[in-house]
């Protein structure tokens, strides 16, 4: 782990690309460090010497730096850190960095990619036609990616034990970031290869399903999930954009009309995938998820990365946001309020504008059309 460490001394910092403006640059880079910097919707400051007003570049709250602690503490005994921006030196606050822990420096396999399938889109329908049905416009969605967890990158002490849906088997102890990552995610591989997938939650504890071999997860009303076809959305949302007949229904009648809905995303259409095959621009709604709300979408990715800007950067590519689609991101949101501390003293923010995004990464929105009539098989 890297544990964030200073004293009298400077941590000399580089900052990407993404750290000098505040749209449109790289957001995927090694941070080992996140800014603080609450309620300043432009960025805070990092200064051309400690206490200067001059400023050289901004950083935007949560937004990574990557850091590498100098052992010279000579420079003033001040608790300023020093900044790398591109050719030019800057100071920020020490105080307001905050660490990046990373469980693990393993990389995924490259050469596994290529083995990820994308299905047929005509072996996938259950009804109606793609290129043939009407479509019908929703508006903008937000992009976010997930993907299946993977053990192998979550070592340390396995205190957490997995049980059996039904049976209250123990299918295996893991660590405890494995099981956090498991339960976001909804689906895992354990080191053993077997994968599995949440499947019912008593008091606040899931018991999972171990899935056939080759299985990528299980969405709801058992949707099997397919990497690059299937996203989870906001049914109410997508229903009342369409204004379809049935949306003063309950949300759970609502999400039985409308599971496997087909949905055209024209900017996904030709992104090259590493199985050789391009994307048709056709993705399947099926699943929800508990951060998944009106304009958002989270596509799923299979076991590659999802664009977390935590991660190291091996961990963050998935053939969307290589050909442009960038996912949502903590420094989307600019304003938080103060949330108290979490166990080790550090202090927590939850935002106050949920709907920053729209505004800050505007250029992230995917046109998105609902085919009539069309529906993915389960």
């Amino acid at each position: 782990m890297n544990f964030y460490k200073i004293g009298a001394v400077f941590v000399s910092l580089a900052v990407s690309a993404a750290c000098t403006t505040t749209a449109g640059a790289s957001e995927f880079f090694s941070g080992k460090y996140k800014a603080n910097c609450t309620n300043s919707p432009e960025g805070c400051a990092c200064v051309a010497e400690p206490k200067s007003q001059v400023s050289v570049a901004t950083l935007l709250h949560a937004q990574p730096v990557e850091g590498i602690l100098e052992t010279d503490g000579t420079k003033n005994g001040s608790t300023w850190i020093e900044l790398k921006a591109g050719a030019k030196t800057c100071f920020y606050p020490a105080q307001n960095l905050r660490p990046i822990y990373w469980e693990t420096d393993l990389c995924p396999q490259a050469q596994n990619d290529s083995k990820i399938p994308m299905r047929d889109l005509g072996a996938m329908l259950e009804s109606g036609s793609a290129e043939g049905g009407e479509r019908v416009p929703l508006g903008n969605l937000f992009p976010t990616f997930y993907n299946i967890a993977d053990e192998s990158f979550h070592p340390g002490p396995k205190t957490v034990p997995l049980y059996e849906v039904g049976s209250g088997a123990l299918i295996a102890r893991v660590s405890k970031s494995f099981h956090e990552d498991l339960d976001m995610e909804g689906t895992g591989t354990l080191l053993d290869g077997r994968v599995l997938n949440v499947a019912t939650r008593v008091n606040g504890v899931w018991d999972y399903k171990i899935l056939p071999n080759g299985a990528f997860g299980i969405g709801i009303l058992n949707h099997s999930l397919h990497p690059y076809r299937s996203v989870a959305v906001d049914f109410v949302h997508l229903c009342k954009q369409a204004n379809l007949g049935f949306c003063q229904l309950p949300e759970s009648e609502i999400k039985k009309r409308m599971i496997g809905a087909l949905l055209f995303m024209p900017r996904l259409r030709g992104i090259p995938l590493p199985n050789g095959k391009t994307h048709d621009g056709y993705v399947c709604a099926q699943d929800v998820g508990g951060a998944i709300e009106f304009d958002r979408v989270d596509i799923f990715v299979g076991p590659l990365g999802g664009g977390n800007p935590y991660l190291k950067e091996c961990r963050q590519k998935n053939p969307y946001n290589a050909a442009g689609v960038l996912g949502l991101v903590p420094f989307d949101w600019r304003t938080y309020e103060n949330n108290g501390v979490d166990a080790t003293g550090t202090p927590k923010f939850r935002r106050t504008k949920e709907f920053e995004y729209r505004i800050y990464a505007a250029h992230k929105a995917l046109d998105t059309y609902l085919v009539k009539g069309a529906f993915c098989k389960p």
